[in-house]
């Protein structure tokens, strides 16, 4: 039992502070930035800009930029934040936006007569699987584009 114990105590200031364990700074501040304001941004554009901007551009472009913005306005905050765990609450607030994309327009659901009973909700739901579809192709190849920088700056950094 003591050699056990030993052995992971040597272990662990051998390997020093794990990488993998987010502190509670750093969890409130990705919490805040993708599950608190990506939601409250795309309520505001649903209450305030929808008919300034087109909501095609909206969803496709203009979301998805923010979204990568404040993403990289908190990476520099330099909470060290590992990678993987960062990533994981883009694509989480991208979801949780979504929803609430998904939510709000169903509240505003009105079929026209001529309309079979569903259509709308079918038309409802095609739409948001479409934006969330692109959004998260846009999302994930920006996402890979930066983690193999990411690797490759590591690599050169590691060799001079």
């Amino acid at each position: 039992m003591y050699e056990t114990h030993s052995y992971f105590k040597r272990l662990h200031e051998k390997c020093g502070k794990d990488r993998n364990i987010v502190t509670r700074k750093q969890l409130l501040s990705l919490i805040t930035v993708n599950l608190v304001l990506l939601p409250f941004i795309q309520f505001c554009y649903n209450l305030l800009f929808a008919t300034k901007i087109d909501e095609s551009s909206f969803q496709l472009f203009i979301f998805p930029t923010i979204i990568l913005l404040l993403n990289l306005l908190l990476w520099c905050c330099r909470l060290k934040i590992p990678f993987y765990i960062h990533s994981i609450f883009i694509y989480v607030g991208q979801g949780t936006s979504l929803a609430c994309y998904f939510a709000w327009h169903y509240r505003q659901l009105e079929p026209y007569p001529h309309m079979p009973p569903g259509e709308a909700t079918f038309e409802l739901y095609m739409s948001t699987f479409l934006i969330g579809l692109w959004q998260l192709v846009a999302l994930s190849i920006v996402n890979l584009s930066l983690f193999v920088s990411t690797k490759l700056l590591m690599a050169i950094k590691k060799a001079l």
